[in-house]
């Protein structure tokens, strides 16, 4: 039938992919009815992306080693992880995002996050929220990029056997629920549920502003051992076309494929991750101290590094809110929020900051942020100033050119 249905023009046709009675596009037949385009994730897949996934992450994002633990577990289970774009996918059909939200353990106290196997907690808060809306979820989307969170969102996918929208809401992983391009248009997180691995649940129905949202998660979070699991922002396939950050789950895993094929045949895997990012190295060197601690339901301070190479004699500092967000070279600013800071190692795996520790040697390549964080209202979200610091936003390819 679908060989038949190449051969018809843009007319009508009626759908018996699900047996629909309503005219619809070949098109749409084709690709949001039956799948046809939705990428079915192997094991190597999962490895790339829990690479690029991480490096996207700039420090924080979540548990790489959990999030790659449990994805292969879920396809050794026989569960399907499925990435699907806008065109694969009913148009109406509701979408929501699935985290963790909560801070991370400081350096040497291991990730501080929850197994993400959080099955039944997830289920549950899965069907008070589709109660809620009165339908089925048909898709999730991750909150942002990172080796955890990204990893969230494909198994709670897989368990309702369901594909992951291709896209998040950040283009990089943040530190709080400001930080999203769906704040930005005006669209808000509620209705969301809230839950914890005791199974503690919260609903919140409506917020006044997303600041007050925010301060009911990280307090929850706080108040439930440091991390909650939340699913929120639901709204149609379409809404969330033209609100989320797009194919950034396949960026990342191009990223780590582009990553471990330079290690295959033996090249620079730091070059060919800049490349791939059309990024800038920034500096090289070994961590000498820093004061990273948990305030308020963040992991914040500050990371020192002492430069090697090129950079030798020099000094980096980062100030990390969860993320890495302002990054100093020998006192002067040379990236900032929304641009990402990310951080590897000597081998070119992405490092969050629960992961650091006096002596690694770190590699740092600025990247610029999705255009969407450069206008005036991500620059309000995201910027300096909304993390408390003294001047404005400019951009890492001016203040690259000034270093």
């Amino acid at each position: 039938m679908l060989t038949n249905l190449k051969l018809l023009n843009t007319s009508l046709v009626y759908s018996v992919c699900y047996g629909l009675v309503a005219p619809v596009r070949k098109l749409e037949i084709m690709r949001m009815w039956c799948g046809m385009m939705v990428k079915v994730l192997n094991g190597e897949d999962v490895k790339n992306l829990i690479v690029g996934a991480t490096i996207l992450g700039t420090g924080g994002g979540g548990d790489p080693k959990e999030g790659l633990k449990t994805l292969l577990n879920d396809l050794k289970a026989g569960r399907k992880l499925n990435l699907a774009s806008t065109s694969d996918l009913n148009p109406e059909s509701l979408v929501v995002c699935a985290y963790f939200c909560g801070s991370i353990s400081p350096p040497g106290e291991g990730s501080g996050s929850q197994k993400l196997e959080l099955n039944q907690e997830m289920l549950k808060a899965l069907k008070i929220l589709e109660r809620r809306m009165g339908e089925k979820v048909s898709a999730v989307i991750p909150t942002e990029i990172g080796g955890g969170n990204t990893a969230v969102a494909f198994h709670l996918a897989s368990i309702l056997k369901v594909p992951v929208f291709d896209g998040d809401q950040v283009g990089r992983a943040a530190p709080e629920l400001n930080q999203s391009t769906y704040i930005i248009h005006g669209v808000k997180a509620a209705p969301s549920v809230i839950t914890d691995l005791h199974g503690n649940i919260v609903v919140v129905e409506d917020y006044v502003d997303v600041s007050s949202y925010e301060s009911i998660a990280r307090n929850l979070a706080i108040a439930f051992g440091g991390s909650v699991f939340i699913i929120d922002s639901p709204v149609t396939i379409a809404k969330a076309d033209k609100i989320a950050v797009k194919n950034t789950i396949s960026r990342a895993i191009d990223l780590g494929k582009a990553i471990n094929d330079a290690r295959k045949s033996r090249k620079n895997p730091l070059d060919a991750a800049v490349r791939f990012l059309n990024g800038f190295k920034i500096f090289r060197g070994f961590i000498k101290r820093h004061s990273l601690k948990v305030d308020k339901g963040f992991l914040t301070g500050y990371i020192e590094i002492e430069g090697v190479e090129e950079w030798k004699g020099q000094r980096f500092k980062i100030w990390v809110k969860n993320e890495n967000i302002i990054g100093w070279r020998n006192g002067r600013v040379v990236v900032m929020a929304p641009d990402l800071i990310c951080t590897v190692d000597k081998n070119c795996n992405g490092v969050t900051n629960s992961e650091i520790k006096i002596g690694m040697e770190l590699a740092l390549i600025g990247v610029k942020a999705p255009d969407i964080w450069r206008t005036p209202k991500g620059i309000e979200l995201f910027g300096p100033r909304h993390f408390g610091f003294d001047f404005d936003y400019v951009p890492i390819e001016e203040l690259v050119k000034e270093s």
